[in-house]
C-alpha cells in the first residue's frame, strides 16, 4: 500500500518569481506544521507499515537490472483460483497455483484392524491344553500425508506422518529432483528399493499386510541419497535406481562413519510402463509385466536382520549381501506377484563377552542368512467389486553352508476384498496358516481391516 504525502509549496508568481505570503488574518491561529511523510507512515497500522516500507526500498534499490531473468516474478504472490483446488479419493485435497509452479496435496489415511489368533504352542495355565485365542482390536495405521511441487513442477516433495507412534515419527520426508529424464535425483528420508512389495504403499495392498518374506528380507526406510529414471532414454520400458544409504534406519539421522549401504536395481517392463506399484488390477486392460532385481551390500549392519532386528549379543556387526528378484502381472482383472528374496553375510564380532553383565543370551550371535520367497495372486470379478486372493510364502535358513541364527517358516493366506472405491475405501478380510520350522505345530490368525483414505 502506497501513501501519498503532499507538502505545501509556496505559490508561483505568474510571471515566474516568488510572490509574498499572504498576510494573515489579525485574528486567525497560528497554522499547523506541514507533517513529515515519517510521521504520516507511524500513524499506519504495523502491516502496512512493513508494506511502504518495501516499496521505498525497492525503489532505492540500484536496479531491477540487476536481479536474476524471472527472479521477481517467481518469488512474487503466486494466485489460487478456486478452480484449482480440488478433491480426489486417495489423493486427498489438491492445490495448484494458476501458473502451476507450485501444488499441495494433503491426504489422511487410516486403517483399523481386528484379529483373531490360534496358537498351539501359546499354554498359559498348567493341565491346559497347549493352546490358546488371542484378540486384538486397534488402529492399525494413521497417516498424514502433505506432497506435491515447488518452484515447477520438475521440484516434488512429500512429507508423511505418522500419529500413532511416539513423537509423531515421521515416515518419509524427502526431495525429488525430476527434470533430466534419465539422471532424476532424490534425497531425504524414504523407502530404499529392495523388495517391491516393501515399495508398495500399505494402502495399496491386495490383501491386509505384506508378506512374512517381506517382514524378513526388507531393507526398510533410511536416509539416503539416489540418481534414478521412471522412464530410462524414453522406450517406456526400463526404470533404475542407484543409491547409498547411512544405515541407520528409521529417524536416525546422525552420520558417524561410512558404514553405509550401496543398492542398485534395475527394473524391465516388455509390455510398457504402467501402475506397478499398486496391488489389484483395476483397469482390468491388455496384458502387463513388470521385471525387477536389486542388489545391495551392507557394510556394518548393527541389527540380525540389516536395518531392523535385534542387536547381536556380543554387540558386534555383519556385512550383509542382499539379493530381490521380483515379477509383477496384471491382465483384465487377474494380479499375479512373486518376490525371491537372498541374504549372506559375516560377522564383526564385537566386546561384549558372555560374561558381562550386558550380554543377553537371548540375542543372535550368528548372522541371519537365508532365503525367502513368495507367490501370490487375486482376481476381481467382472462387473464387481468383490476380489479373492491367495498368497505362499517359506522362509529357508542358509545353515548348510554356515552358521545362521534364521530359522524355517511356511505361510498360507487366503483373502476376500470388498472396495467401495478402490484402494481409497476398502474392507479386507484373510486367514492364514503359520508354521515355525515343520507342519505339526503352527498358529491360525483370522484378520479383518477397514481403509478409508481421504
Amino acid at each position: 500500500m502506497f501513501i501519498a504525502v503532499s507538502v505545501a509549496a509556496p505559490a508561483l508568481a505568474q510571471e515566474g518569481g516568488p510572490t509574498e505570503p499572504p498576510a494573515a488574518a489579525p485574528d486567525a491561529e497560528p497554522s499547523e506544521e506541514p507533517r513529515t511523510s515519517e510521521e504520516v507512515i507511524g500513524d499506519l497500522p504495523q502491516e502496512q507499515q512493513d508494506a511502504v516500507q518495501e516499496a521505498i526500498e525497492q525503489r532505492d534499490t540500484p536496479g531491477d537490472q540487476l536481479h536474476p531473468e524471472g527472479e521477481d516474478e517467481l518469488m512474487g504472490d503466486h494466485v489460487v483460483d478456486r478452480g484449482d483446488i480440488k478433491f480426489r479419493p486417495g489423493k486427498g485435497v489438491e492445490i495448484n497455483s494458476a501458473d502451476d509452479k507450485f501444488q499441495l496435496r494433503i491426504r489422511v489415511r487410516v486403517q483399523m484392524l481386528y484379529s483373531f489368533v490360534h496358537d498351539e504352542n501359546l499354554g498359559t495355565n498348567e493341565g491346559d491344553e497347549p493352546e490358546a485365542n488371542l484378540n486384538d482390536f486397534r488402529l492399525r495405521r494413521a497417516r498424514f500425508v502433505f506432497q506435491g511441487t515447488f518452484f515447477g513442477k520438475d521440484n516434488q516433495y512429500k512429507l508423511e506422518i505418522d500419529p500413532l507412534r511416539k513423537d509423531n515419527v515421521v515416515l518419509d520426508y524427502y526431495l525429488d529432483f525430476t527434470k533430466n529424464r534419465d539422471i532424476q535425483v532424490r534425497v531425504g528420508q524414504y523407502k530404499l528399493s529392495s523388495n517391491r512389495q516393501r515399495v508398495i504403499s500399505s494402502g495399496n495392498l491386495e490383501m491386509v499386510d505384506r508378506s512374512q518374506v517381506n517382514s524378513e528380507f526388507s531393507l526398510d526406510r533410511d536416509m539416503g541419497i539416489d540418481i534414478r529414471s521412471r522412464d530410462f532414454l524414453g522406450l517406456n520400458k526400463m526404470r533404475y535406481v542407484l543409491g547409498v544409504a547411512t544405515g541407520n534406519g528409521l529417524n536416525n539421522p546422525e552420520f558417524t562413519d561410512f558404514a553405509m549401504v550401496y543398492l542398485v536395481r534395475v527394473e524391465y517392463l516388455p509390455m510398457g510402463i504402467f501402475r506397478d506399484y499398486s496391488e489389484t488390477d483395476f483397469a482390468r486392460t491388455k496384458p502387463r509385466l513388470s521385471i525387477g532385481a536389486t542388489y545391495s551390500f551392507f557394510d556394518n549392519a548393527n541389527e540380525s536382520r540389516g536395518m531392523v532386528g535385534v542387536p547381536f549379543a556380543d554387540g558386534g556387526t555383519a556385512d550383509y549381501h542382499f539379493v530381490y528378484v521380483d515379477a509383477m502381472f496384471k491382465a483384465r482383472g487377474f494380479f499375479a506377484l512373486t518376490e525371491f528374496a537372498f541374504r549372506t553375510g559375516q560377522r564383526k564380532v564385537g566386546d561384549i563377552t558372555p560374561s558381562d553383565p550386558d550380554y543377553n543370551p537371548e540375542l543372535p550371535t550368528d548372522p541371519r542368512n537365508g532365503l525367502g520367497w513368495m507367490l501370490q495372486a487375486g482376481y476381481l470379478v467382472p462387473s464387481t467389486r468383490f476380489e479373492f486372493a491367495a498368497r505362499g510364502a517359506l522362509i529357508k535358513a542358509n545353515s548348510k553352508r554356515s552358521a545362521t541364527s534364521l530359522n524355517d517358516s511356511y505361510g498360507t493366506t487366503f483373502s476376500l476384498s470388498y472396495y467401495f472405491a478402490r484402494h481409497p475405501f476398502k474392507i479386507q478380510a484373510d486367514v492364514s496358516q503359520l508354521w515355525e520350522d515343520t507342519f505339526k505345530d503352527g498358529s491360525t490368525v483370522f484378520r479383518l481391516q477397514l481403509q478409508a483414505s481421504l
